[in-house]
């Protein structure tokens, strides 16, 4: 299950500087044969860009000139059918800007390239000096066609709430039916490889004009990458190798290995780290009796689809749990956030499992019929029992060869024709290449990045100690390295600033979590429309603050005595009072919490840890005391209608629609997980 839901996708996911992105798929046929290889045609923009709520900025807002290449479908029969691939350029700004451009690749296999580039590329100095081409591979997003397996998104309730056997087999069901959809539309799986995908990237710089050009590939666009140097050397100037993928090491075998690499080193980590030690001591073993404790009993959750707000009911064992934690590890930072994660987890508290989990199960920005297209005639060829699991940790052994196995499993229902063995030969070249590795990497760890760079004469090979999976333009420090390196790719950049790199300082345990900050870093719709009601109900509750004194004027001009009976009065002293009070603690939380966000937003640990400092835990006790006043106003507003000569009608109504508003408000904040005694 963990294979099937968390594991099987070697792609980034950035939170606190990655806005998620909304995508819209371009549902294509079978390939065509009547237009010619080679061609570019303009059109406009396919990606939606940015999706703000109110507006989004489109590709062409996004400064990007948008087209399709056409591409034989098979390049050793360029006569034959042909598919059209999506492009995006971003020209270069400067006046002397460089002729060659900088390709990009993502990962996957069947990634959405314009999902991330599109965002993070532009205002970087690289997008001024080059022109930046986005493209996508064949059979991912808006390609003609694509390879898109809507049948698995249809069984997710049921693949959520499954145990790990029942899972394999809906799974596998799912997947064989899009398979044999796919065939019976006349899609020839075979040619979605790393080799024809590689070949597409030399077209697509001719279509466009270039001689010359740079490639830069992350994660399986690395694998792509080696594959380009290797069989399409000419008119390649320079490599940038992001999360390294060598040729020569099947990154599906050495996924357990990785597993528990990368828990080391988070763990080492703390324990190196005095404060990190102190607030967290034996945070391995705790990990690990987390994980058996899942294993022994399981427990049934729920994650809400924020495209629609479907449940969906999820059970949660040990292998889960792993799989959730193992694929956050891709986020940047998050070796600072895991010891909280864990922390909470014991407490029994699943609300940032519950809050992040979902950008992962249901993301849908990589293509799985592409994925596995890839993968199964080139990885799929690995002896289970040659796996060594000696020195795993028992908890990652129990499950590391049936994973594996699973994967086999399932390319032996997609069947697609075996690549030659030679493609897992190393990469020799002399092609100028920079390969960066991040030290918290869970699936492409520094020790591929050496492997490749073994055979590459002009190679230069770093490693991030603060980084993840996906190293490329997060820091300033990173895109120095590579502008210089792009500047002059025959001399070695100046990489100093990674040594002064420090490790983000840990999340303590006292810290509060806040799931509604995983849908303010995502720009999701929701925000808006709970910013737009919180505001009105703050303007209804404060109103009393003018239309009272204005009222008692009004009065006071025309000499009207307030229509409250003598003997009403003081209930009319203490409705008021505690709907001014309301009012005031209500704009305290409210401009307090808002602050304490944005301080949160602008630390990448707090803003991936969804969680606001410790200093907040005294204001997140207001809304305790709005609840007493709430309940308080209710009965006061019962009293006010049982005695007739408490106030005029209109007063009466107006009182009883801001104390309804006051309830609400109340309401909302409970809902966004603001009243600690519910958590």
């Amino acid at each position: 299950m963990m294979q099937i839901i968390t594991n099987h996708r070697m792609r980034i996911s950035l939170l606190g500087s990655l806005v998620v992105l909304i995508l819209v798929a371009f549902n294509g046929g079978a390939a065509c044969a009547q237009e010619s290889p080679g061609t570019f045609t303009p059109t406009a923009c396919m990606f939606e860009g940015i999706d703000l709520g109110l507006t989004t900025l489109t590709g062409e807002s996004l400064g990007f000139e948008c087209g399709y290449v056409v591409v034989p479908e098979r390049h050793d029969n360029p006569e034959g059918p042909t598919l059209r691939l999506p492009v995006a350029i971003r020209r270069a700004t400067a006046a002397d800007a460089r002729p060659d451009p900088l390709f990009l690749a993502q990962g996957g296999p069947g990634g959405d390239a314009f999902e991330i580039f599109s965002l993070l590329v532009p205002n970087t100095d690289l997008a001024a000096n080059r022109d930046i081409v986005i493209f996508n591979q064949r059979g991912t997003f808006y390609t003609d066609p694509d390879l898109a397996c809507p049948e698995t998104n249809d069984i997710l309730a049921d693949l959520l709430k499954a145990d790990s056997e029942q899972g394999q087999r809906l799974y596998d069901q799912a997947l064989t039916a899009c398979f044999d959809r796919l065939t019976a539309e006349g899609v020839d799986l075979s040619a979605y490889n790393s080799l024809e995908n590689a070949a597409d990237v030399p077209e697509i710089a001719s279509a466009l004009g270039y001689d010359e050009y740079n490639f830069y590939g992350v994660s399986y666009g690395t694998l792509l990458g080696l594959h380009l140097m290797r069989n399409h050397p000419e008119g390649l100037r320079s490599v940038i190798l992001d999360s390294v993928v060598p040729t020569d090491i099947n990154f599906l075998a050495e996924t357990p290995a990785s597993e528990d690499r990368v828990l080391k080193e988070v763990f080492a980590a703390c324990e190196a780290d005095s404060v990190c030690r102190e607030e967290y001591p034996n945070l391995e073993e705790r990990f690990y009796a987390l994980v058996r404790q899942f294993d022994d009993q399981p427990v049934t959750t729920f994650l809400v689809d924020s495209e629609n707000g479907q449940r969906f009911e999820t059970l949660i064992d040990g292998t889960a749990l792993r799989g959730v934690l193992f694929q956050l590890l891709y986020v940047p930072r998050m070796n600072a956030v895991l010891p909280k994660v864990i922390h909470d987890l014991e407490r029994g508290d699943l609300r940032y499992i519950q809050a992040m989990w979902p950008l992962f199960v249901f993301d849908e920005t990589v293509i799985e019929g592409m994925y596995y297209s890839v993968i199964c005639a080139e990885d799929a060829d690995i002896d289970v029992n040659a796996i060594s699991i000696d020195q795993l940790r028992p908890e990652i052994a129990a499950t590391a060869k049936e994973d594996l196995q699973s994967i086999i499993d399932l390319c032996r229902q997609w069947e697609v024709e075996q690549l030659p063995a030679s493609v897992d030969d190393p990469v020799a070249s002399d092609i100028p290449t920079l390969l960066l590795s991040g030290r918290f990497d869970p699936v492409t760890p520094p020790a591929f990045a050496t492997a490749a760079a073994a055979g590459l004469s002009n190679a230069v090979n770093l490693v991030d100690p603060s980084a993840s999976h996906g190293v490329a333009f997060l820091s300033p420090c990173v895109n120095d390295i590579m502008g210089a390196f792009l500047e002059n790719p025959m001399e070695r950049p100046d990489s100093t600033c990674l040594g002064r790199s420090e490790l983000p300082q840990v999340v303590p345990p006292d810290a509060v979590t806040m799931p509604i900050m995983a849908r303010i870093n995502s720009l999701d719709r929701s925000i808006l429309t709970i910013g737009g009601l919180g505001a009105f109900l703050m303007l209804v509750v404060l109103s009393p603050f003018m239309i009272w004194p204005l009222a008692w004027f009004g009065r006071a001009l025309a000499n009207r005595p307030a229509p409250v009976a003598p003997e009403n009065r003081r209930l009319r002293i203490v409705s008021r009072v505690l709907m001014l009070v309301f009012g005031l603690l209500a704009l305290l939380f409210v401009i307090g919490i808002l602050g304490f966000i944005f301080l949160a937003l602008s630390d990448q640990t707090y803003a991936t840890a969804l969680a606001l400092p410790p200093s907040a835990t005294p204001l997140l006790w207001v809304p305790v005391f709005l609840l007493a006043l709430v309940i308080a106003l209710l009965a006061v507003t019962f009293m006010i209608w049982q005695r007739h000569e408490a106030g005029s009608v209109a007063g009466k109504i107006y009182f009883t629609f801001v104390v309804i508003c006051s309830i609400a408000l109340v309401f909302l904040i409970v809902r966004e997980g603001m009243l600690p005694m519910l958590t």
